[in-house]
C-alpha cells in the first residue's frame, strides 16, 4: 500500500499527537495534539514522504511533516489531495491498567504500535492486544 503525501498547492489541515513531556502543558492524559493548516509547499528535505506547510502564523510559519510519522493523526484536505493512494491509518488512546497512564496505539498499513515502554522493548504490548482485538 501506498503513503498518501499530499500535492504541493493543497491546501490542508494535519493534526499531529506527541507525548507529552511538560506537565503544565496540554492534555492531562499524557498527550498534546496539534493541529496546522495551511498551503503545501516543496519540503526542504529529499525524502519522499516529506512535506511542508505553509501556515503564514507567525510562531510557525513553515511546518516539516513526514508522512510515514507515527504521529501524524490525520490529514484533512481542504483543497486539493494527495500524490498518492492514502493507506489506513487509525489511532486509539488506551489507558494502564492502573488508569494512571495513556498510551497512544496506532495502525499503519496493518502494522502496530504503541507508546509504552512495552512495545519500545518486544515491539508488541497488552494495549496492543486489547486494539487488535477490538478490530
Amino acid at each position: 500500500m501506498a503513503i498518501a503525501v499530499p500535492k504541493v498547492g493543497s491546501r490542508v489541515r494535519v493534526t499531529t499527537m506527541y507525548p507529552n513531556h511538560v506537565v503544565y502543558r496540554g492534555d492531562t492524559n499524557g498527550y498534546v495534539t496539534y493541529v496546522r493548516e495551511g498551503i503545501v509547499v516543496q519540503s526542504i528535505f529529499r525524502d519522499p514522504f516529506m512535506f511542508a506547510v505553509k501556515t503564514g502564523a507567525p510562531e510557525h510559519p513553515v511546518s516539516e511533516f513526514n508522512a510515514k510519522s507515527q504521529h501524524i493523526v490525520k490529514i484533512e484536505y481542504i483543497v486539493g489531495g494527495a500524490s498518492q493512494v492514502s493507506t489506513e491509518t487509525k489511532a486509539w488512546k488506551v489507558k494502564s491498567e492502573d488508569g494512571k497512564r495513556v498510551y497512544l496505539v496506532q495502525r499503519v498499513n496493518g502494522k502496530f504500535s504503541c507508546s509504552c515502554k512495552g512495545f519500545e522493548f518486544r515491539k508488541d504490548c497488552k494495549h496492543v492486544g486489547a486494539v487488535s482485538k477490538m478490530k
